[in-house]
């Protein structure tokens, strides 16, 4: 990415965001973002058809830093959970919008923003070249002013057709999937007339000020035994206590311990995906298996915000123990054994349940530490036991179908 200029920061968010209308028109913008400043996070803009703009964000700093660039009448503090399994797409935002998406395959347009480099799109300068066929062939703009004196550049990676919408919000129905028509008035891009899933990557140039809360905090550099952190130099001293009396090296310990955990239960899950693929089972754990891999991005968000370091050793003895898990035969050795699904699904449940634990002891320290958002630890608690719900489902059927078939009946 091109550097920011002077007393501007850029900050770089990889995602996808879908874009509708429906029969009630009302449109519809959804932002899903696995890799941003602020975390793994999910938004929805929302234009009904008498011009009304909300905007439905999980966390107040996500929503004030949307709000702040584009326009909204209405803001919205509530928990947006995206679910993605193979081409349908769900979303909810708690008990206000409810969407089910079926997603189309990738026309010409799509197979040519395939091809483009990931490096390349997310450099502003690509994105004055497209910006051209973007307007005539899209109707959007991939770069352009936005609010608070910010610039916004839009490098689109992959497009889908939207083929089939259902949507429910505030408990009512808003009919069937429709062009984007009249435009949304969120911001200068937008989205397409069409129906569309555009994977893209966005960069926002903001005045320095205002990004730097969004940016991860530099890395300390050593020098002759002293710690340099922005500037000054400071002895080093013992670090104290966290607000609220959080012992510091105890909680660095406890964190790494559920880094290694994430790390074997998204190998884990990863693999049983993969071995259960074009089945059910697989197409329930393509999601599981996303949602675990941004819960583990989460986990090292929260870790800098609270200026945690990683230790390698226990990143890869979670990768080790991801892998050690698959070696066991459980009474085949050539072929795989039902039994294995079963026991992968029982250590993943356990992984899960661990996980919830973590995110409960967080949430149970946030009000001490401001540097914890309660709201995202709300939506990953909220996650992390959907997760089990759906994991132990699939653990109770494949255990009943593989036992049936291998355990003969009593008299």
């Amino acid at each position: 990415m091109n550097a920011a200029p002077p007393g501007r920061a850029r900050l770089r968010f990889d995602g996808w965001i879908a874009g509708f209308g429906t029969a009630s028109g009302t449109r519809v913008v959804l932002g899903h973002w696995p890799r941003s400043p602020f975390g793994p996070f999910s938004d929805v803009m929302l234009e009904r058809e008498d011009g009304h703009r909300l905007l439905l964000a999980p966390t107040r700093r996500t929503a004030d830093f949307i709000a702040g660039t584009y326009a909204f009448d209405e803001v919205r503090i509530v928990p947006v959970r995206v679910r993605a399994t193979g081409g349908h797409w769900t979303v909810t935002a708690g008990a206000l919008l409810d969407l089910r998406l079926t997603i189309g395959r990738r026309g010409l347009p799509g197979l040519l923003l395939r091809a483009v480099p990931g490096a390349l799109a997310s450099r502003t300068g690509w994105t004055a070249l497209t910006d051209p066929p973007a307007r005539v062939l899209l109707g959007v703009r991939t770069r352009g002013s936005a609010g608070g004196g910010r610039r916004e550049w839009y490098g689109a990676r992959d497009l889908h057709r939207i083929a089939a919408v259902s949507a429910v919000h505030e408990g009512r129905d808003l009919g069937p999937l429709a062009p984007v028509e009249p435009p949304v008035r969120f911001g200068f891009g937008s989205a397409p007339r069409t129906p569309s899933l555009v994977r893209i990557t966005t960069t926002v140039s903001v005045p320095r000020a205002a990004g730097s809360r969004a940016r991860p905090r530099p890395a300390p550099r050593k020098q002759r035994g002293r710690t340099v952190v922005n500037g000054p130099v400071r002895s080093r001293t013992p670090r104290p206590q966290s607000p609220g009396g959080t012992d510091r090296k105890l909680l660095g310990v406890y964190l790494n311990d559920h880094l290694a955990g994430a790390t074997a239960g998204s190998r884990r899950v990863g693999h049983l995906a993969r071995v259960s693929r074009g089945t059910a089972l697989g197409r329930a754990l393509d999601g599981v298996a996303a949602e675990i891999a941004e819960d583990r991005a989460a986990l090292l968000k929260i870790m800098r915000d609270l200026d945690v370091p990683v230790r390698p050793c226990k990143v890869w003895a979670g990768w080790a123990a991801g892998k050690a898990g698959r070696l066991k035969g459980n009474g085949r050795l050539v072929r795989r054994s039902p039994l294995s699904t079963v026991l992968e699904l029982e250590a993943l449940r356990l992984a899960v349940a661990g996980k919830a634990a973590g995110w409960t002891t967080l949430r149970r320290l946030a009000p001490a530490d401001e540097r914890l958002d309660p709201v995202l630890l709300d939506t990953l608690l909220d996650r992390a036991e959907h997760q089990r719900d759906t994991v132990e489902e699939w653990r109770v059927h494949e255990a009943e179908t593989a036992l049936r078939t291998t355990v003969p009946p009593t008299t």
